[in-house]
């Protein structure tokens, strides 16, 4: 095996979830820790913000999204069963 990488908050990283929370998005809320990548198990558009602040919008968007995600929005997500991975 190769050696284990773990990152600041104490997850190891090897491109593979070691955890999730099911959200349904918040206009004011950040998620409790920043997610990995998103599961969107039911499509539609997903509305996120970025570790680095950027808005983005992924329209009919299913199955895995990679990315750094700090917030998943209420208004502008019409997707549902969306994991934020850990």
């Amino acid at each position: 095996m190769g050696s284990t990488i773990i990152n600041q908050n104490g997850y190891i990283e090897n491109g593979q979830c070691a955890g999730g929370l099911v959200t349904t998005g918040s206009n004011s809320e950040y998620l409790p820790f920043t997610a990995g990548g998103l599961y969107v198990g039911t499509t539609g558009d997903v509305k996120v913000e970025t570790i680095d602040g950027s808005v983005l919008t992924f329209v009919s968007a299913s199955g895995f999204i990679p990315g750094i995600v700090t917030k998943v929005f209420l208004t502008g997500t019409s997707a549902q069963n969306i994991i934020a991975l850990k």
